[in-house]
C-alpha cells in the first residue's frame, strides 16, 4: 500500500492524494453524468434547430428574458417555461436558444431529455450532468472547488434528493463564486436549460424536478435562470401553477402564439426545404428528367402548410421522408405525402405515428379516449355559424356522453401534446394536430388506436345522441328541439338555450346529427346500445308537443323521418329487430293520427293526401317537377297558386314526389323520405280507404285553380288534332323512368335550354304555368273517376268547358302513348274510365 505521505520526486514536488479504494470526487462526477444529454451530444447528432429567419419573434423574447432585458413583467422571473404540443418546434428552439447563447459567448448548461434514450429519460443524471458543464464552465474557479468539495464530503450525494444536489452542486458554487467575480458582459445570470421534461419517463420525478429547483433558487436571484420547454402535460402544467412557482415564472405557449407567424415560419421552411431538393436533383447528371421551375407550386405549400396544424414536425417529417427515399424522385414522394400515389413499403409519416403511438399509450383509459376524439371527428357538438365552426363544450361532451363532469379533462390529462383543453368554465376541446385525425382514421397506421367511424361510432353516438335526448325531460325537449313554439319566458330557466340562436342548443345539435347520419347507417355496424336505446327511446313523449300543435315543425317531421330509417335499416340488417320498428311504430301512430286527421277536414290539404296516397303506386298520377319549370324565376308570384305548388298547408310534407319501394328492397337502396312516406300510407289504409267524397274534395280544388292558370301556346298545339297520333300534342310531357324506375310516372318537364332563350322573367313566369296547369289537368283526368255520384255536386261552370275537353282528349292520347312506350298497359287507363268520365263532366 503506497503511504499518504508526502513524497520527493527529482524534478519537482508533488502530492499525491490515495482515497483507499475509493473514486476521486471528479470520477464519481463523470460516472454520474448522462454524456448524451449535452445539446452537442454525438448521440444527438444533427438536433433539431430552427430554420433561418424563423421563430424570429419566440427566440427575441426569450434571448430578452436571458439578458435580463424583456419586459418589466419577465425579465425579473427565475424561470421561464416554454410549452408546446407534440411537435410544435420546443426542442429546436431550446437548441437554437443554447447555441445562440453560446455564440455570444454566455454561460450555461443544459440537459436534454428524451423517452427513447434510457440513459436520459430519468431525471438521476439530471443534476450531475448539469454541475459537469458548470464545472466546465468555469476552469480554476472557486466553482471547481466548491463542487469537488461537495463530491469529496459526501461520496453518495447523487443518491439525495434533487433539491439537496441542486442546492450544494449547482446553487452554492455559483453563489460563492459571484460574491467575488461578475459573469461576463452582457450576462447577468447563470442559465440552466432543460429541454423535453415530459420526456421523463416518472412523472413523480417531472414534479421533483421542479420543486426541487424552485426551492433551491428561491434566495439565488439573480445568480441563476431556469429555462424548461416541455409539452403542457398535466403534471407539469399542476406544477407550474402551484405557489411555489406561479409567480416566478415566465410562460410562453407555442400553441397560443400568432397562427399567422407560425404558419408563415412553416410555409418559408417548406420552401427553402423543397428549393435545395429541387437545386440537388437538377444539378445532378443522373437525375431525368429534371423538375420543373414552379414545382412544387404554391398551392401544394399551403396545403402542406395547413396540414400541419402550426406544428413544425409535420413539415420536417415531409422533408426528411423526400430527402432520404432514395432512389424515389421527390415529385413522386410528394404525391405519395399526399395520398395521389401508393407508397411503397416505407410510410411517409412513420415516424410521427410512432410519435402518436407513444403519446396515446400513457392513456389509462385510452376505449374513452378514442370515443371522445370519434365525437369530434364526426363533429356531433359542432356549431356551423356562416361557415365558421365552433366545437362543442366539454361539458356538452359529457352530457352526450353521460360521462361524470371533469372526466373528460382527467381522460386528458397525458394527452396535453395531442389535445388541449382550454380553462373552465366553458372548456372546450381542441385537437391540436390534423394529422392526428389521418392517422386514426386509417386502420394500417394506428393499428389498435384505429377509430373505425362506420364500424361502431356512428351507431354509438347515435344512440349516446337518443339517450341525451330521452334523459332532457319533455319540457327541456320541447324547448330545445323546437324552440321556435315557446310557452312562458319564465319556462327557459335553467334551460340551455339562447332564444337569439337556437340553433346553438345542445339538444338541437345533438338532433341533428342523428338526422344527418341516418342514411350512413346503411353501411355501418348496428351496435347493441342503438338497438335498446331505439326501442326505449320516449318517441310519442318526445313528439307529441309538436305533433298536436297547429303547425307541426319541420325538423319535428326530419327527426321522425330519421328515427324511422334507423328503424328500418335496423329491421333489414337483422330481421330479429323488426319487433323494435313495430313497437315504435305503434307509439308513433298515437301522435301522427292527430295531424292526419286534419288533411280529411281541409280542401288543399285533401289534394295533398289523395296525390300522397297514390304516388309512387299508381303510374298515372302526375308528378309535378317544380325545379325545371321555375328555374331562374325567383320573382314568381308564389301567392297565386300556394295551394297547388307551395302546400304552404302540409305540414307533415307529403307533396314531394315518391319512389315506389320494392316490397323487399336492399339495405343500400332504403331513402328515408322512402321509408317515412311507407309508414304513413301505411297507417291511411289501416286507418281507412279514401271515400268518393275525398276525391270530390280533392277535385274541386283542382277546378277551382284553372281559371288562374292560362294555357300558354308555346307548350300546347290547338291545332293537332286528338286522334292523330303521330304528332305530339304535348313534347313537355315524359315519363320519369329514370328515378321512379320501380314505377315511372309522368310528369311535365321543362328543359332549362328551352326558358333560356325567352326575353323576360314575365314570360318565363307565364311560360312556366304551362307545368302546373297540365299538373292539375293531370290531377282531374286520375281524380274525376273516382268520384262517384259526388262529381254531380262539382261546379263545372267556373272552366272553359270546350277547351278543356280538347286539351283532357289531347293530354289523354300523350299519357296513354308516353306509357305504352314505357311498358305501360293500355287497358289499365281505359279500365279507369277516364276519357268517358271526363267528357261527360266537361261537356254537362
Amino acid at each position: 500500500m503506497i503511504s499518504s505521505n508526502q513524497v520527493l520526486i527529482n524534478g519537482g514536488q508533488f502530492s499525491q492524494h490515495n482515497y483507499h479504494g475509493q473514486k476521486a470526487p471528479i470520477d464519481i462526477l463523470k460516472d454520474a453524468v448522462a454524456a448524451n444529454a449535452f445539446h452537442d451530444s454525438a448521440a444527438r447528432f444533427d438536433p433539431p434547430k430552427c430554420h433561418p429567419q424563423t421563430r424570429i419573434r419566440i427566440l427575441y423574447k426569450i434571448m430578452g428574458w436571458i439578458l435580463g432585458k424583456g419586459s418589466e413583467d419577465t425579465r425579473v422571473k427565475p424561470f421561464m417555461w416554454l410549452n408546446g404540443a407534440a411537435g410544435a418546434g420546443k426542442s429546436a428552439i431550446a437548441q437554437s436558444t443554447v447555441e445562440r447563447c453560446m455564440e455570444r459567448g454566455l454561460l450555461l448548461a443544459s440537459f436534454f431529455f428524451s423517452k427513447s434514450d434510457p440513459t436520459r429519460n430519468h431525471a438521476e443524471p439530471l443534476v450531475a450532468t448539469l454541475a459537469y458543464q458548470l464545472y466546465c464552465a468555469f476552469p480554476g474557479t472557486e466553482v471547481q472547488t466548491e463542487i469537488l468539495s461537495a463530491i469529496k464530503k459526501d461520496p453518495l450525494i447523487f443518491k439525495k434528493t434533487l433539491n439537496r444536489q441542486f442546492t450544494s452542486l449547482v446553487v452554492q458554487p455559483l453563489k460563492m463564486y459571484l460574491s467575488k467575480h461578475q459573469l461576463p458582459t452582457p450576462q447577468t445570470s447563470f442559465l440552466i436549460l432543460i429541454d423535453g421534461l415530459d420526456e421523463c419517463m416518472d412523472r413523480a420525478s417531472q414534479k421533483a424536478v421542479l420543486s426541487g429547483l424552485a426551492d433551491s433558487v428561491c434566495d439565488s436571484n439573480p445568480y441563476i435562470r431556469i429555462f424548461i420547454a416541455s409539452r403542457p402535460e398535466y403534471d407539469i402544467t399542476l406544477s407550474f401553477d402551484s405557489k411555489h412557482l406561479k409567480d416566478d415564472h415566465a410562460r410562453l405557449s407555442l400553441d397560443l402564439g400568432r397562427a399567422s407567424d407560425v404558419e408563415a415560419d412553416i410555409k418559408l421552411y417548406l420552401s427553402d426545404q423543397f428549393e435545395q431538393i429541387k437545386d440537388n436533383c437538377n444539378n445532378s447528371t443522373m437525375f431525368w428528367p429534371k423538375l420543373d421551375q414552379p414545382w412544387p407550386g404554391e398551392a401544394l405549400i399551403k396545403e402542406l402548410v395547413r396540414k400541419s396544424s402550426r406544428q413544425f414536425i409535420y413539415a420536417a417529417t415531409v422533408i426528411r421522408y423526400m430527402a432520404s427515399a432514395r432512389p424515389q424522385r421527390p415529385d413522386r414522394s410528394l404525391e405519395i405525402v399526399l395520398n395521389l400515389r401508393p407508397h411503397d413499403g416505407v410510410h411517409p409519416f412513420a415516424e410521427l405515428d410512432a410519435l402518436y403511438e407513444k403519446i396515446l399509450e400513457s392513456s389509462k383509459n385510452v376505449e374513452k379516449v378514442l370515443e371522445v376524439l370519434s365525437l369530434e371527428f364526426l363533429e356531433v357538438l359542432t356549431l356551423n355559424i356562416t361557415n365558421h365552426k365552433i366545437p362543442g363544450s366539454v361539458n356538452e361532451i359529457e352530457k352526450v356522453l353521460s360521462y361524470d363532469e371533469g372526466e373528460v379533462r382527467t381522460l386528458f390529462f397525458d394527452l396535453g401534446a395531442l389535445v388541449q383543453l382550454s380553462e373552465p368554465p366553458g372548456s372546450t376541446l381542441k385537437i391540436l394536430h390534423a394529422s392526428l385525425q389521418d392517422y386514426l382514421l386509417d386502420k394500417e397506421r394506428s393499428k389498435q388506436f384505429h377509430i373505425d367511424l362506420g364500424g361502431k361510432y356512428i351507431g354509438r353516438h347515435m344512440a349516446n345522441v337518443l339517450k341525451y335526448l330521452a334523459s332532457c325531460g319533455k319540457l327541456c325537449l320541447s324547448l330545445l328541439m323546437f324552440p321556435e313554439y315557446l310557452p312562458s319566458p319564465s319556462a327557459l330557466l335553467g334551460l340551455e338555450y339562447d332564444p337569439y340562436n337556437w340553433r346553438s342548443s345542445l339538444a338541437t345539435r345533438a338532433a341533428s346529427f342523428f338526422i344527418d347520419h341516418s342514411l350512413e347507417l346503411r353501411s355501418c355496424t348496428i351496435p347493441p346500445e342503438l338497438q335498446q336505446t331505439a326501442f326505449s327511446f320516449p318517441l310519442a313523449q318526445f313528439l307529441s308537443p309538436h305533433f298536436l300543435s297547429v303547425h307541426v315543425p319541420y325538423h319535428a317531421v326530419d327527426f321522425v323521418v330519421a328515427f324511422l330509417h334507423v328503424l328500418r335499416i335496423m329491421a333489414l340488417k337483422d330481421p330479429t329487430c323488426s319487433y323494435i320498428e313495430e313497437h315504435q311504430h305503434r307509439n308513433l301512430d298515437t301522435v301522427i293520427i292527430h295531424p292526419l286527421q286534419r288533411y280529411f277536414d281541409d280542401g288543399e290539404m285533401v289534394l295533398n293526401l289523395t296525390m300522397f296516397y297514390h304516388k309512387g303506386s299508381d303510374r298515372f298520377v302526375p308528378v309535378f317537377d317544380m325545379s325545371s319549370a321555375f328555374v331562374g324565376t325567383s320573382s314568381y308570384d308564389k301567392q297565386q297558386d300556394s295551394s297547388i305548388l307551395y302546400d304552404i298547408h302540409d305540414h307533415l310534407r307529403l307533396s314531394p314526389p315518391v319512389k315506389a319501394q320494392s316490397n323487399e328492397p336492399h339495405i343500400l337502396e332504403v331513402d328515408g323520405r322512402s321509408t317515412y312516406f311507407d309508414y304513413i300510407r301505411r297507417l291511411l289504409r289501416s286507418v281507412s280507404a279514401l271515400s268518393p267524397t275525398i276525391y270530390a274534395k280533392a277535385a274541386k280544388v283542382c277546378l277551382d285553380a284553372l281559371p288562374s292558370l292560362p294555357v300558354p301556346p308555346f307548350f300546347w298545339k290547338h291545332k293537332v288534332n286528338a286522334d292523330d297520333t303521330e304528332d305530339d300534342p304535348c313534347p313537355y310531357l315524359v315519363f320519369d323512368d329514370d328515378v321512379y324506375s320501380a314505377n315511372p310516372q309522368w310528369m311535365f318537364r321543362i328543359p332549362w335550354s328551352d326558358l333560356a332563350d325567352k326575353i323576360t322573367v314575365d314570360e318565363k313566369q307565364y311560360e312556366s304555368l304551362a307545368a302546373v296547369y297540365f299538373t292539375v289537368l293531370g290531377y282531374l283526368i286520375f281524380l274525376l273517376p273516382r268520384c262517384g255520384r259526388e262529381s254531380d255536386n262539382l261546379d263545372m261552370y267556373s272552366v272553359d268547358q270546350e277547351a278543356l275537353t280538347h286539351e283532357t282528349q289531347m293530354l289523354e292520347r300523350r299519357i296513354l302513348g308516353r306509357s305504352s312506350s314505357c311498358g305501360g298497359d293500355h287497358e289499365t287507363l281505359l279500365e279507369l274510365g277516364t276519357s268517358h268520365a271526363v267528357k261527360s263532366q266537361c261537356m254537362s
